[in-house]
């Protein structure tokens, strides 16, 4: 269990409180533009999620995809987002999949390395026997710990924090909880249930 003084600690770093900033503007540019042809809201994602090093058709079919199922975010899934990006860019883009639908559907949970860090979820190795399988259950095992965490005294306690610290910042708390795992890299630290 995490005390006040080391969430607010975590809280406190300038990495998060940048990140924070960058989250918010995406958010809310995101339904103001065409994110399909707004390079500048590109840069901002990319730069924001360390999407780099793609080619020109990786980041069009992503960002076409994107604008197109922002009228589904609700019912979208991971599946669907992770196979369609995978079979229009023969690229298996786990995270970037995640970050996708977590932006369309903010109560949606990232796949991060130091979000898997801190829930003890050990990544799929590319040799894995079902690699694509894996990823979906490895995904479905961070929703449903998202779950159970969300009604527990810690994570209310995280909240609460989070609150009075950022009392005028409003997303869903899946990411207040997602912002403290992404900030908080203690060696050897596993959040439990």
């Amino acid at each position: 269990m995490y005390t006040r003084e080391e969430i607010v600690a975590v809280f406190n770093k300038d990495a998060l409180k940048n990140g924070l900033k960058k989250y918010v503007d995406i958010m809310e540019y995101l339904h103001s533009t065409d994110v399909s042809r707004n390079i500048e809201f590109q840069k901002m994602y990319n730069h924001f999620y360390r999407m780099r090093q793609r080619k020109p058709e990786f980041y069009q079919t992503y960002y076409d995809y994107m604008e197109r199922m922002k009228c589904s975010a609700s019912t979208l899934t991971f599946e669907e987002v992770f196979f369609y990006i995978q079979k229009e860019t023969n690229r298996c883009e786990a995270s970037f999949s995640s970050k996708l639908l977590a932006t369309l559907n903010p109560d949606k949970p990232v796949w991060d390395m130091f979000v898997l860090e801190n829930l003890g979820v050990k990544k799929i190795q590319s040799s894995a026997k079902n690699r694509e399988q894996k990823i979906v259950e490895a995904y479905q095992q961070i929703c449903q710990w998202y779950n159970d965490f969300l009604g527990c005294e810690e994570a209310s306690l995280i909240l609460q924090i989070f609150y009075e610290m950022f009392p005028n910042v409003k997303i869903t708390d899946t990411k207040k909880v997602d912002f403290f795992l992404w900030q908080h890299r203690a060696e050897n630290n596993s959040l439990e249930k």
